[in-house]
């Protein structure tokens, strides 16, 4: 370690780079800055380096910063159209942060107008639909962006998640069948799966796909708090609290998995164990009305 500080005051900027990046991917990222701040405005990977100091601010919740940043890149790399990609596609990620889907949707376009087929930007503007509910739009960009990448499971399995949102659950289905048709083992795929055949009324075969699902991660908390749900609607409230408990073993702050575990107890009667489970999610959760409504029904039903 001793050698490595005197020998960093004869680094390039190429080693202040790569030492950035090393220290970047150990997640020591006030020494990554310092390390990308090290690298001179005339040398090559200048631009690299404002770029990754974007993504660290925009990580540790300085993203007005980021932005600066991003921008900066845009405005004095133009001419690496890969590098104006990331810089783009980071710019609109610290807007999705900041809460600015439109001013995201805006930067991807800018984007595409420099690469159409870019299948990132058309994705991730899919994305940014989806989480604003216009689903027809997002379909939209992911059949444009499978039309570039036919094989991407990553992508298929957002066409899906877009279809079940406009409640086309065959078509939902389908596309996951494409994705496990080439990966069966693809989690996200098992799960959704699962989601969409719960949904239509298909009990034993989305039990079979959650359980897929399990025996490749047996910790995927998601899987295990969708078990537990579809178990319940099955009338299973034993086997539904067990889903829970496994899921809470886990993830011992999951407000989910603690609101339904509360509801399968009260449903048994057991409504001390009950309020323990609410009262746990709602310190967790202190704005969610519903959690301080069972909170209140239980403790009246309890006092009386």
């Amino acid at each position: 370690m001793a050698q490595e500080e005197d020998d960093k005051a004869t680094w390039t900027s190429e080693e202040w780079l790569l030492y950035g990046d090393r220290c970047f991917g150990e997640g020591r990222y006030d020494d990554a800055l310092e390390a990308y701040d090290m690298v001179r405005a005339p040398d090559a990977g200048y631009l690299n380096a404002l770029n990754r100091k974007g993504q660290i601010l925009s990580l540790t919740g300085r993203e007005e910063e980021a932005l600066g940043l991003f921008d900066q890149v845009l405005e004095l790399g133009p001419s690496d159209p890969l590098l104006s990609d990331l810089a783009l596609n980071n710019k609109a990620n610290t807007l999705l942060i900041l809460g600015r889907s439109e001013e995201a949707l805006k930067t991807y376009d800018e984007a595409l107008s420099i690469e159409p087929g870019n299948v990132m930007a058309l994705n991730n503007k899919g994305n940014v639909y989806s989480d604003m509910g216009i689903d027809e739009k997002a379909l939209e960009m992911y059949e444009m962006a499978l039309s570039i990448d036919p094989q991407n499971n990553a992508i298929l399995v957002n066409k899906s998640y877009a279809l079940t949102g406009l409640a086309r659950y065959e078509e939902a289905l389908d596309a996951l069948e494409d994705v496990l048709g080439t990966d069966p083992g693809y989690v996200m795929a098992l799960n959704n799966k699962g989601n969409i055949l719960s949904e239509l009324g298909r009990y034993d075969e989305a039990i079979e796909a959650y359980e897929k699902v399990l025996e490749i991660d047996p910790g995927h908390v998601p899987t295990l708090l969708n078990m537990g749900v579809l178990l319940g609607a099955m009338e299973l409230p034993e086997e539904a609290l067990a889903s829970f408990n496994q899921a809470l073993i886990l993830d011992p702050d999951n407000v989910l998995a603690l609101d339904n575990k509360g509801c399968i107890l009260a449903e048994l009667g057991r409504d001390r164990e009950a309020l323990v489970a609410y009262e746990r999610a709602l310190s967790l959760a202190p704005d969610d009305e519903g959690l301080r409504q069972n909170v209140e029904s239980l403790l009246k039903k309890l006092e009386s």
